[in-house]
C-alpha cells in the first residue's frame, strides 16, 4: 500500500475538508441544541404582551422569516399556534416614538390591539389607544385599514400607516386578497356651529381691548390650540361687529406640522368678515389649533358686544374699574347687587362733570344667571349713552352667565361696556370670585 504523502496538497485538502466537515456537523449539532432555547427566550421577553390577545396560547417568534419588511415599522412577528399572528410595530407621533400591537386571527379578523409605550397628548393624540377606538379597530379585518381620529389625526396617520405594514405580511401569509391602496376613513366631521354658539371653554380665551375710537375695536387675543400661548391681534368693526383683521402674533403649535395649515395666510382669510352668526369649519390635521383661532375670534367678538356668548372667556372690563356691594344676600336665587363703574368721561379723561354710573343687578348664584339689572344712576352723555341704559336695553342681560353673552347697544359703546363691567362684577361677587 502506497504511504500518503502528507505533506502533499491533495492530503491537506482533503483534511481540511474533512475538519470544515467536523466542525459544521458540530455547529448543527450546537444550533440544533440552542436555538430552540434563544427562540424560547425571545419569545418568554414578550410573553405577557403577546398573551393580552391570546392568552395561553404557544407562540413561535417568526419574525426572521418576515422581516426586515419594506417599512421598517415592524418589530417583530409573532405565531400563535392554531390561532393566528400578532405584530409588534412602531411609528412617530406628535409626541415621539410610540409602540403597539394587532393581531389577526387566522379568517382574517382582528384579534386584539394595544398601546405598548406612547407620550402623545392626553386627550387628543392618546385617543388612538382608548377603549373607543379600540372597539373600531376589534371591527375591522385584515382587508380595512384603520380608520383616522378628529383631533389625533396624525398619531392615528402613524398607527394606521403601521398597521398597514402588519395587513400586509399577514395577507401575504394567508394568501388574502386585498386593496393594498385602500385608504383609512376620515375622521367623523363635527357638527360646526356658528361662532356665537360654539362651546369653546377648554381653550381658555381670552381678548383684552387695546384700542377703541368708537368704529373699530382691536383686541389681544389668546388661546390655546393644539398646544397652550397661541395669540392673535383681532379687529372688529362695530357698526356691522364683523371681524375685519385676524392676525396671528404667537404661533405654540408652528413647526412640528401640527396645526400649520390653520395659520397659513390664505386660510386666516376665512375670519375676515365672519361674525358670530357665521360657521367656520375645522381644518383636515389642524382641529386642535383651528378650535383655538375660533375662540380667539368668539372672545373678540364677545368683547365688542357682537357675540352670542358661547362660552369664551368673559371680555376684559377691567378699565371701567367696576365694583359692587351686597344689598340683598338672604335669598341665593336672587341675591341683589348694588354696582357702579366708570363710563365714559372717566375711562377717556373727557372732564370731571362726568360720574359713575350705578346699577342693581339681581343674580341667581345657584343658576350662575342674570335676574334683572334695574338703573340707579346716569353719569355719561345724555343722548347718547343712556340708550344702554334704558329699560327695555336693560332686559338683554336677563337670563345670561357671562356679560359680554348681552347684545350692544350701537352707538353707545363706552356706557354699553360700563354697565356690562357692572353685571360681570356681580356675577363673579355671587360665583365667590
Amino acid at each position: 500500500m502506497k504511504n500518503f504523502n502528507q505533506d502533499s496538497p491533495a492530503y491537506k485538502a482533503c483534511l481540511l475538508a474533512v475538519l470544515c466537515a467536523v466542525c459544521g456537523l458540530l455547529l448543527s449539532a450546537v444550533n440544533a441544541l440552542t436555538k430552540p432555547i434563544i427562540e424560547e427566550n425571545a419569545v418568554a421577553a414578550i410573553k405577557s404582551t403577546l398573551e393580552k390577545i391570546y392568552p395561553g396560547a404557544n407562540f413561535t417568534d417568526v419574525s426572521e422569516k418576515y422581516l426586515p419588511d419594506e417599512t421598517g415599522l415592524i418589530d417583530g412577528v409573532y405565531e400563535a399556534e392554531g390561532k393566528g399572528y400578532i405584530f409588534t410595530l412602531h411609528n412617530e407621533g406628535y409626541g415621539g416614538q410610540y409602540t403597539f400591537i394587532i393581531g389577526y386571527n387566522n379568517d382574517g379578523t382582528v384579534a386584539g390591539y394595544a398601546g405598548l409605550e406612547n407620550a402623545e397628548t392626553p386627550g387628543k393624540g392618546s385617543l388612538a389607544w382608548d377603549t373607543d377606538y379600540t372597539n373600531t379597530v376589534m371591527g375591522l379585518t385584515s382587508s380595512d385599514p384603520l380608520p383616522l381620529i378628529s383631533g389625533a389625526t396624525i398619531t392615528t396617520q402613524g398607527v394606521s400607516q403601521a398597521a398597514d405594514a402588519a395587513r400586509a405580511v399577514f395577507n401575504s401569509i394567508q394568501g388574502i386578497e386585498y386593496d393594498p391602496n385602500a385608504k383609512p376613513a376620515e375622521p367623523e366631521k363635527e357638527e360646526q356651529k356658528p361662532l356665537g354658539e360654539e362651546d369653546l371653554a377648554s381653550r381658555k380665551a381670552t381678548a383684552k381691548e387695546i384700542s377703541n375710537d368708537g368704529k373699530t375695536a382691536v383686541y389681544e387675543c389668546t388661546a390655546s390650540g393644539f398646544n397652550p400661548g397661541n395669540a392673535a391681534t383681532v379687529t372688529v368693526d362695530l357698526a356691522s361687529m364683523k371681524i375685519t383683521g385676524f392676525e396671528v402674533t404667537t404661533f405654540a403649535d408652528d413647526g412640528d406640522n401640527v396645526g400649520d395649515d390653520a395659520a397659513d395666510a390664505e386660510n386666516l382669510k376665512r375670519y375676515i368678515g365672519a361674525s358670530a352668526s357665521d360657521i367656520i369649519d375645522n381644518l383636515s390635521g389642524a382641529t386642535e389649533t383651528s378650535k383655538g383661532f375660533r375662540a380667539m375670534a368668539q372672545a373678540a367678538l364677545n368683547a365688542a358686544g357682537g357675540g352670542s356668548g358661547g362660552s369664551a372667556a368673559a371680555a376684559d372690563y377691567s378699565k371701567y374699574n367696576a365694583s359692587c356691594y351686597y344689598r340683598s344676600n338672604t335669598d341665593q336665587k336672587a341675591l341683589v347687587f348694588d354696582c357702579t363703574a366708570d363710563g365714559y368721561g372717566i375711562v377717556n379723561k373727557a372732564g370731571d362733570s362726568y360720574s359713575r354710573n350705578e346699577v342693581y343687578v339681581t343674580v341667581n348664584a345657584e343658576e350662575g344667571k342674570v335676574v334683572s339689572v334695574e338703573k340707579v344712576s346716569f353719569g355719561d352723555t345724555e343722548g347718547k349713552g343712556d340708550t344702554a341704559m334704558t329699560e327695555d336695553a336693560l332686559k338683554r342681560f336677563a337670563g345670561v352667565k357671562a356679560a359680554a353673552e348681552a347684545d350692544a347697544v350701537t352707538g353707545a359703546t363706552f356706557t354699553d361696556e360700563s354697565v356690562k363691567a357692572m353685571v360681570q362684577a356681580a356675577l363673579d361677587m355671587a360665583a365667590g370670585n
